[in-house]
């Protein structure tokens, strides 16, 4: 019997072998039950983390891109509406039009086998990156782009990262982290409370608030070595532990190591310091073993991931959420080192669709969420280096006499004279297209006194603004103190009323005007707006960006006056509430005890104290006192 092969023409088995593996069926399979059925979704995203770049065909990419984009927007996914996301972004054609997605849609196998069908997809995006890493390791030997011991490594870094760049952490029970510490966990007493929202377990802020509402998006803001860690760590544990309600935990700073010893020093009183170095007394052994059992029930859920996007997050919190049956609050720490789904945004733009995204996931899950953020360095340069709103933007500010156009009215007024006004209309550039629209300004405020400098362009326009007010130059949106020489920056070629409008024979409404100076100005007091969509507006005849609104309903700060005033007492600390929707704002005075570290109500407090069942879980007393009498 004669082989097989010697029928085949010459050449074929070469040609079939350079094909990259790859399995368009399974690729058409899994986006048409992403269309077909809402539940494939989140297992094809969390559980295989399939991404567009895994998909071998572009118009698949494009496909699902399209479908993820409408499931992070929370928008129903469906062949019509995948096909009107794609028309609306421009790529409908490339996508190969509405038929082939509804075909896409139409020939789906079995949608409850997505998951299978992903991750045959998965399983060939992997053999390719293999195949792909292979052939550049056999480039850097046949070219000898180094020493043999420097190709052996780098090739041991280049296969080690295929192996091991889709294996990102997932949630963790804390008892599972605790476990491989003690091997004695037992169960804890637990407390109950009379709030409307979820307790923090701060008697003073709870009084405050009443408890963190359901919905509400609450920043938590401070300069560096504060302790915004240690604070939502003391709130996660007293969420969890005291009122039992189920906590996530998104750590992107801290690994949940590093959280678990936290957790055993805050319980067990034994500072952290000794618990990280394992320097524990033998007499101090049982209080970490008490600790351990005390939390082996906590229904505390960690997630360490570095690299979280918001996508994930929130996929994540649904699927935690409707396991738990639902959850009591959500943490992320902290907002700026989260992954950006869209990277060509600028940093500011990105926070501020972190602040949406996670404004969103409260409202769509019904439970409080905790952001935390940095600060400028805005408060160190003002005497006792108390936060304001103002620190929590980077966009900057325009002084007070800066002349802003308002259509609606046909007129300028001085953005001072705006202060406090909502709901009117600016005009604002898209830059998609570079014409001037109309764009409601849902806020306009002062945010206190500020070195500016003055801008003067050729045409002779001038406007005075902070240092890190932007622009829109031809690279994109820069700050004022950025800008190089001779650099070109964005005015209107025309508006209503104004005769100083540059004449431009051009379809846009943009004309680039060389800059002929910066120079500085001295301090006054300077303001902002928040526009809605394209976040900039026209002020002094010159496009110049807005301050990005911030969607939380509370924003807190932490204040250690020690960290400005050496004489001041190091444990004084104070929680600022600077902004509450729906409450008073002001001081909650606490203690900071730096060696565990934990925060903790002061002695005697302004607030009457939380009411508690009796017989469930140990009185919620001032530790302060406690703590200090056992130091």
């Amino acid at each position: 019997m004669r082989s097989r092969t010697n029928h085949q023409k010459p050449g074929m088995a070469t040609a079939e072998t350079r094909v990259p593996p790859q399995n368009l069926e399974a690729e058409g399979s899994v986006l048409g039950a992403m269309m077909v059925s809402e539940g494939a979704i989140a297992p094809v995203i969390l559980d295989v983390r399939l991404h567009d770049e895994d998909f071998y065909r572009e118009r698949h990419r494009v496909v699902f891109r399209a479908i993820t984009g409408l499931y992070e927007q929370g928008e129903p996914v469906d062949a019509l509406t995948v096909s009107e996301f794609l028309a609306q972004h421009g790529e409908l054609a490339e996508a190969g039009g509405k038929e082939a997605v509804s075909e896409l849609a139409s020939t789906v196998p079995v949608p409850g086998n997505a998951r299978h069908y992903a991750q045959i997809v998965k399983q060939n995006s992997l053999l390719r990156r293999l195949l792909a890493t292979s052939q550049r390791i056999q480039k850097s030997v046949h070219e000898r782009e180094g020493d043999p011991d420097q190709l052996v490594e780098r090739a041991e870094s280049l296969l080690f990262k295929v192996a091991h760049e889709e294996r990102a952490s997932d949630f963790r029970r804390v008892a599972e982290v605790l476990g491989d510490e003690i091997d004695r966990l037992e169960a804890l007493t637990k407390g109950d409370q009379t709030l409307t929202g979820t307790p923090s377990g701060f008697r003073d802020l709870d009084s405050k608030l009443g408890g963190f509402q359901p919905g509400n998006l609450i920043v938590v803001a401070a300069r560096p070595s504060l302790g915004k860690s240690a604070l939502v760590c003391n709130i996660a544990e007293n969420v969890a532990s005291k009122y039992e309600k189920p906590v996530a935990f998104f750590s992107l700073e801290m690994s949940e190591a590093e959280l678990a010893h936290r957790f055993i020093s805050c319980r067990s009183r034994i500072p952290n310091d000794k618990l990280r170095k394992g320097n524990v007394a033998a007499r101090d052994w049982p209080r970490v073993v008490r600790a351990c059992n005390e939390l082996e029930k906590v229904p505390l859920w960690l997630d360490d991931s570095s690299d979280l996007s918001l996508l994930e997050l929130r996929a994540k919190s649904r699927r935690l959420a409707s396991s738990e049956g639902g959850l009591g609050l959500v943490i992320v720490d902290y907002l700026q080192l989260m992954r950006a789904e869209d990277p060509r945004a600028n940093r500011v733009e990105q926070v501020g669709q972190f602040s949406r995204g996670l404004k969103i996931l409260a409202r769509e899950l019904n439970v409080p969420v905790i952001g935390i953020s940095q600060l400028s360095r805005a408060p160190e340069q003002r005497p006792g280096g108390k936060p304001m709103l103002s620190d929590l933007r980077e966009s900057g500010c325009l002084t007070g006499d800066s002349r802003v156009f308002l259509p609606d009215e046909g007129r300028y007024a001085p953005i001072a004279e705006l202060k406090d006004r909502s709901g009117f209309k600016v005009l604002a550039v898209d830059p998609e297209t570079w014409k001037l629209e109309t764009r409601i300004a849902s806020r306009a405020f002062s945010t206190g006194r500020k070195p500016a400098l003055r801008l003067r362009t050729g045409l002779g326009r001038e406007i005075r603004a902070t240092a890190n007010h932007r622009f829109l130059t031809l690279d994109g949106w820069r700050r004022l103190d950025e800008l190089p020489p001779r650099s070109r920056v964005a005015l209107p070629t025309h508006l209503p009323g104004s005769a100083s409008q540059p004449h431009v024979a051009s379809d846009s409404d943009v004309h680039w005007d060389e800059i002929d100076s910066i120079q500085s100005v001295g301090e006054e007091e300077v303001y902002d707006l928040t526009v809605d969509g394209l976040h900039n507006f026209v002020a002094d005849d010159i496009v110049v960006h807005n301050s990005i609104e911030q969607d939380s309903d509370v924003v807190i700060f932490i204040y250690r006056a020690s960290k400005y005033d050496e004489d001041a007492d190091p444990s004084e600390a104070d929680l600022i509430v600077a902004k509450h929707r729906n409450g008073p704002t002001g001081d909650v005075p606490v203690v900071f005890l730096e060696q565990y570290p934990r925060f903790v109500d002061r002695a005697g407090g302004s607030a009457p104290a939380i009411e508690q069942k009796a017989g469930e879980g140990p009185p919620l007393i001032d530790l302060a006192d406690d703590l200090a009498e056992e130091a």
